[in-house]
């Protein structure tokens, strides 16, 4: 069963995911909006302000850094730095 089962994962591979190309941008632009983000900034900037950002990005569609700029003191450089998802998936900003 096994033989039969390799013969079918690459028949789909093949045929199916070997022309897959990410859309980074699209990427960027879905996870940029995410509230969630804003999480990893409220050891900085509080839970309520991280909360009323996220609620507003969420309901005006967008960026979470772009409405953190605006209701915040932070410069758009660490709020790179806070809200970077690569970083938090690496265990946080530290």
């Amino acid at each position: 069963h096994a033989g039969v089962a390799s013969t079918m994962f690459k028949a789909l591979a093949d045929r199916a995911i070997k022309g897959f190309t990410v859309r980074k941008q699209g990427i960027e632009d879905v996870l940029s909006r995410n509230p969630v983000l804003i999480t990893a900034a409220n050891s900085v900037i509080g839970y309520d302000k991280g909360a009323a950002i996220a609620k507003r990005a969420y309901k005006e569609g967008r960026p979470v850094i772009e409405v953190a700029l605006e209701m915040t003191d932070l410069n758009e450089s660490r709020l790179r730095e806070l809200l970077d998802p690569a970083k938090l998936t690496e265990g946080g900003i530290g």
